[in-house]
């Protein structure tokens, strides 16, 4: 049983973030190649490839953990810390491969983002996304990549920013 909920929030943050979608709306990839700096993508300190143990020394024990269960698409262990109701860490082994947070809790990137910000600081920090989508909704996503792939991505509903999520590929 969890391993189908980490199976299915894998799945979730890589169709959020991907913004690869079906659905009508404006989708603009920017072609310029710009990138952020592997510094850049973090979330409360914490970046893809850091071990549990730093994330246990900067955090604590979670709110909440999963049990480890084998990713089949990653054939690998997984599992998630949560701390308080909103901020997820996903680990594969030992290290981190997922982070997120949807709420207005104090987690930002090392800029200083944060859910709840206006949408226009996330182009006035990070500079044009490298993949833009607009939904029928209203929803806007913006995605950004750093040089060895890692995507940080960020849902705005509203004209404020209500989610980032980091995904890595290392």
């Amino acid at each position: 049983m969890m391993g189908k909920r980490i199976v299915g929030l894998v799945a979730v943050l890589v169709l959020a973030f991907s913004a690869v979608t079906m659905a009508a709306g404006a989708n603009q990839i920017n072609r310029d190649d710009h990138v952020l700096q592997y510094n850049e993508i973090a979330l409360g300190g914490i970046m893809v490839g850091m071990k549990r143990a730093q994330v246990e020394a900067i955090y604590g024990a979670p709110t909440e953990r999963t049990e480890p269960a084998k990713s089949a698409a990653l054939d690998e262990m997984m599992d998630r810390y949560t701390y308080g109701t909103s901020f997820q860490v996903t680990f594969v082994g030992d290290t981190v491969m997922y982070i997120n947070t949807s709420a207005h809790n104090g987690i930002a990137t090392p800029a200083g983002v944060t859910v709840g910000d206006p949408a226009d600081k996330i182009t006035r920090t990070y500079g044009k996304p490298q993949r833009y989508t607009r939904y029928e909704s209203g929803e806007e996503s913006f995605v950004y990549r750093d040089p060895y792939d890692i995507h940080i991505g960020f849902s705005v509903e509203k004209g404020r920013i209500t989610r980032i999520g980091i995904v890595g590929y290392e």
